[in-house]
């Protein structure tokens, strides 16, 4: 389903994706570090966070079900990068070459207020870690969202169906009454093959923004 065949009064809830639509994203601004590396940013972000390969066993997968913790992870990281001939990588480096909180946050935000004022819910669903949860979660508005589905609290990640359910529970609202934007295009096909409308984040997460804009005319 796309936003052209989404009537506005049909669209009831958003669950926003957090990493790369709030913040900067692993899939578009890593290049440098990549870069400096001397290693293709894709494999750098499948070694490291394993997106770009099935959900199972990978140390990230894993902490991002909440079945490790993170000083594990990290180290698995390290080893999977330097077992792919790549010297110096730090993980720290890695997620500050990914912008922390992009430019644009504040006008993300103001975007969700504007649908949350049509009467429109608002979640997070996000895919993310215990040892960074105050930190992201402190960058939210206060009162903005009215839930979040975090997968290491839920024991499942996205691209599993399972955690679009419990999302599209939380929400009380069935599919095609929902709207999902994330910056990994295999989540949103994920969440378009249930009968949610999917909007894919891309670089500059404004244009989303547009997107939703026009479909609930919205200015």
């Amino acid at each position: 389903m796309t936003l052209q065949d989404l009537p506005r009064a049909d669209v009831k809830a958003i669950l926003w994706d957090f990493g790369g639509v709030f913040t900067g994203s692993p899939f578009y601004s890593v290049d440098n570090y990549a870069e400096k590396l001397g290693i293709e940013r894709e494999l750098l972000v499948q070694l490291v966070l394993g997106y770009g390969i099935p959900d199972g066993d990978h140390h990230w997968h894993k902490l991002e079900r909440g079945e490790i913790p993170m000083i594990e992870a990290a180290k698995e990281s390290v080893r999977a990068v330097r077992k792919a001939g790549v010297q110096n990588f730090n993980v720290k480096d890695f997620f500050a070459s990914m912008g922390g909180k992009n430019e644009n946050a504040g006008e993300m935000f103001e975007g969700v207020k504007r649908y949350k004022e049509l009467g429109i819910k608002q979640f997070i669903l996000s895919n993310n870690i215990r040892e960074f949860g105050k930190t992201w979660k402190a960058m939210l508005p206060e009162g903005l969202f009215d839930g979040i589905v975090d997968s290491c609290e839920v024991g499942v990640r996205k691209p599993d169906p399972e955690i679009f359910k419990i999302a599209l529970t939380k929400a009380e609202t069935p599919p095609n009454q929902t709207v999902f934007l994330d910056d990994y295009p295999e989540h949103v096909e994920v969440a378009r093959s249930m009968g949610i409308t999917g909007v894919n984040v891309g670089a500059n997460p404004l244009d989303a923004l547009k997107e939703l804009d026009a479909l609930l005319n919205v200015s």
